[in-house]
């Protein structure tokens, strides 16, 4: 059995390592905006209250339901009362952390093929993290500016470990 929330600000490489994680394992692993998009249809939901009043508490029940998952979300989705739950529910809450400058790089990048600017919420994310990492909820942090392979490395250890 493993529980695992991993947390990331976006650009920290969560769904690269998602993809890397299910090419080399069999472990339950769910991401945010699959079941954001699930339950809302198919499309992924635009409306910012609906997504965090209606639908997250949907994902949060039954993610505290499960015996064994790896489940991946951006910040600002869990709260300290949630990530508070989560523990109390067996849960290990794993921080994916990349410098400020790294995730400005990562977004420049990005940005050349079609995406959105996150460079108005990158501080507001990093904060985030910051305070639930003060607050002590988070117990492994994963240095997300080195190489994917040693990411992957990194939280199948802390999945291991907690297995």
């Amino acid at each position: 059995m493993y529980k695992i929330i991993v947390i990331g600000t976006s650009l920290s490489g969560k769904t690269t390592l998602i993809k890397s994680l299910r090419k080399i394992s069999r472990y339950n692993i769910s991401e945010l905006d699959e079941k954001l998009t699930a339950l809302n249809k198919g499309v992924f939901p635009k409306d910012i209250d609906y997504k965090h009043k209606i639908l997250f508490p949907i994902i949060f029940s039954n993610l505290l339901k499960e015996s064994s998952i790896i489940f991946f979300t951006n910040v600002w989705y869990f709260s300290e009362r949630d990530l508070k739950k989560a523990h109390e529910s067996g849960f290990k809450i794993v921080q994916l952390v990349a410098s400020l400058d790294v995730l400005r790089d990562r977004n420049i990048e990005r940005m050349k093929k079609g995406y959105e600017d996150m460079e108005k919420y990158l501080v507001d994310m990093v904060g985030y993290q910051k305070d639930i990492k003060r607050a002590g909820f988070v117990d492994k942090v994963i240095e997300a500016n080195q190489p994917v392979d040693k990411v992957v490395k990194d939280l199948l250890s802390i999945v291991e470990i907690n297995s």
